[in-house]
């Protein structure tokens, strides 16, 4: 921690506090600012009967959790809406949900099989828009669970997705080492991203540039495709969430060789901070700030066996 530092919607001052949970397998995290089902609510991506969502109170350190109808539905990411329902990926289900006033989820079959639905993000124009990486493509989803798709091509692996400053729809493709561009209408652009593997993680800072996750760099892209990569701190080797940070720039979730998990602070021009999680061989995966402007995330285990039934803030 920074001596004489005080944690704010502006301050980071690098302390971790571990939120332990009954959920094996969170993900998906998000806050909801406004509405009937405001708060903290994250994703317990299991196989099993377990799978479902969860509305978590961290002053009352409780948990109400909202299964899927789908047996191991395996949701991913979740994300609000513009009338601040939620909805989310199930990957194992191939379905998209959603999640409103009356708590009751409802879900929505994805046309092509077996298609992979992962990310999830408001679009321009009403819509939630999502990634399908196994399939290639990029599906849109209505308000009245109407489902349209967009190819981007086979073995492209689109993973994170998020609406853009220019308005259109911004996507990793992991498979290829390139940054996809989607309008609304279909238009389709694709950019090199760098002579790294891709991890998937994707964001839009307050600079209004795309920032993405590569194996030990993170990328910074215009709208118009011009990239700048900058190195992250010696020995890193695994990226995980991205996500604006405070005052510009992104965090970053990081894992080094020595199994020391890190969110690292990027400003705009390249200078970077370090926080090390408290516990080795965790990698931040997703991530979420609420309103008083600590971050919350989920964790992915480098280590066999390790739990993961941890959510972790950092002020």
């Amino acid at each position: 921690m920074q001596p004489g530092c005080t944690p704010s919607t502006t301050t980071i001052c690098g302390i971790f506090t571990a939120y332990p949970v009954a959920q094996r397998v969170p993900h998906g995290i998000v806050f909801n600012p406004h509405g009937k089902i405001t708060g903290l609510w994250f994703t317990n991506r299991t196989t099993d009967d377990t799978s479902g969502i969860v509305n978590f109170l961290p002053r009352a350190g409780k948990a109400k959790q909202y299964r899927t109808a789908a047996t191991g539905s395996e949701p991913g990411s979740i994300n609000y809406a513009p009338d601040y329902s939620l909805w989310f990926t199930e990957s194992g289900a191939n379905k998209v949900a959603t999640i409103g006033s009356a708590r009751v989820i409802t879900d929505f079959d994805i046309p092509t099989p077996h298609s992979g639905p992962f990310d999830i993000t408001r679009g321009p124009n009403g819509n939630m828009w999502f990634t399908e990486m196994t399939a290639g493509k990029i599906g849109t989803v209505a308000p009245s669970g109407a489902i349209k798709e967009y190819a981007v091509g086979a073995g492209t692996q689109p993973v994170d997705i998020i609406t853009g400053p220019d308005r259109a729809l911004w996507f990793t493709e992991a498979g290829v080492k390139r940054i996809g561009r989607l309008t609304t209408r279909g238009g389709l652009r694709q950019f090199h991203a760098g002579s790294q593997r891709l991890s998937g993680g994707l964001t839009v800072a307050t600079d209004n540039a795309l920032w993405f996750g590569q194996e030990s760099q993170v990328g910074r892209m215009t709208t118009s495709g011009k990239l700048t990569e900058f190195d992250l701190p010696s020995g890193t080797y695994v990226t995980g969430a991205v996500f604006g940070g405070k005052g510009g720039g992104v965090l970053i979730g990081i894992i080094k060789r020595n199994g020391q998990g890190a969110l690292v602070s990027v400003s705009p021009t390249g200078p970077m901070r370090e926080y090390d999680l408290p516990q080795r061989y965790l990698l931040p995966i997703e991530m979420a700030q609420t309103a008083d402007g600590a971050y919350w995330m989920s964790v992915l285990s480098i280590k066999k066996g390790a739990s993961v039934s941890t959510l972790y803030n950092l002020r």
